[in-house]
């Protein structure tokens, strides 16, 4: 082989290497720089590495940091040079549902020591109450905590009739239905403080309520006139506002039945006779009397 061949191959392989050496340098400035950036312009914010359920003790496997942007993370928890976040969450418990990948809030869990699970769960100033259910009473089980619910209260009341007491008959009962209570978080059913994993329906005996002061007051006396039901509120952020009612807070029986209205006085009534036996027949309200 001639020896300027010989140099020019020479020649190539030093221009490839020296090609080869500052396209990784290049490469490796960019990365540098890249990640230099990266550190500068994002955090590591503290966020939920799994779901955790209500009244659940965060361990290390609950939590995890990731990168966010700076501008993004004012608001949260992040890791500084000789400042965990993380170790201090650790023993926390969940006052409500965790998301994985939820940025881990404060006031979203609160220390177990000295502090019972449902004491904790509740929030500032309010109280709870438990009040008897059943499922006829609980939407067959379907209300789980969490859920926000109504109060109302299903009593008889008993009155004298007019028309009988005179004469020495029988008094009359009384029905009557009426919102008590409207939109209060159900905290537990029985001991469950969370939905379970299979959204079963929970077949409890108790439901303990998120109320305040005053409307424990008012549960406490309730409970004692008559029957009191849950009634399930949607999930809907803004329920729209139910028009005015044309009647008093309350439904009467009398506004329920036709066959009470005509009873109490509000319908036909049969003509008096002077003597003889007769039956009062009540035909869908119209009351009429067969000798």
């Amino acid at each position: 082989m001639r020896p300027v061949v010989i140099i020019l191959m020479v020649v190539a392989v030093l221009a490839a290497g020296l090609t080869a050496f500052l396209a990784k340098r290049w490469t490796d400035t960019q990365t540098t720089a890249q990640a230099t950036r990266v550190a500068t312009d994002s955090v590591e914010v503290l966020v939920l590495a799994r779901d955790v359920a209500t009244g659940a003790t965060l361990g290390d496997a609950d939590l995890r940091y990731e990168r966010w942007p700076v501008a993004s993370a004012t608001r949260f928890q992040t890791r500084k040079d000789g400042d965990d976040p993380k170790a201090r969450a650790i023993g926390q418990v969940a006052r409500r549902p965790l998301a994985e990948g939820e940025p881990f809030a404060a006031s979203a869990t609160f220390a177990k020591d000295g502090t019972g699970i449902l004491a904790g769960l509740l929030s500032p100033g309010m109280r709870a109450v438990s009040i008897s259910i059943s499922n006829a009473s609980a939407v067959s089980g379907f209300i789980v905590p969490g859920d926000r619910v109504d109060v109302v209260l299903a009593a008889d009341f008993q009155r004298a009739d007019s028309e009988a007491a005179g004469k020495g008959g029988g008094a009359i009962v009384r029905y009557a239905a009426e919102t008590v209570l409207t939109d209060v978080k159900v905290l537990a059913v029985d001991q469950q403080f969370a939905k379970g994993k299979d959204a079963s329906t929970i077949q409890g005996k108790t439901a303990t309520l998120e109320v305040a002061p005053a409307q424990a007051e008012i549960l406490a006396a309730t409970s004692l006139m008559g029957q009191l039901s849950l009634v399930l509120r949607g999930v809907a952020a803004a329920e729209a506002s139910p028009p005015a009612p044309a009647h008093p807070a309350f439904t009467a029986d009398t506004q329920a039945s036709a066959a009470m209205r005509a009873l109490a006085g509000g319908g036909p009534k049969p003509a008096t006779k002077s003597g003889g036996t007769s039956i009062v027949v009540n035909r869908g309200g119209i009351i009429g009397e067969k000798p």
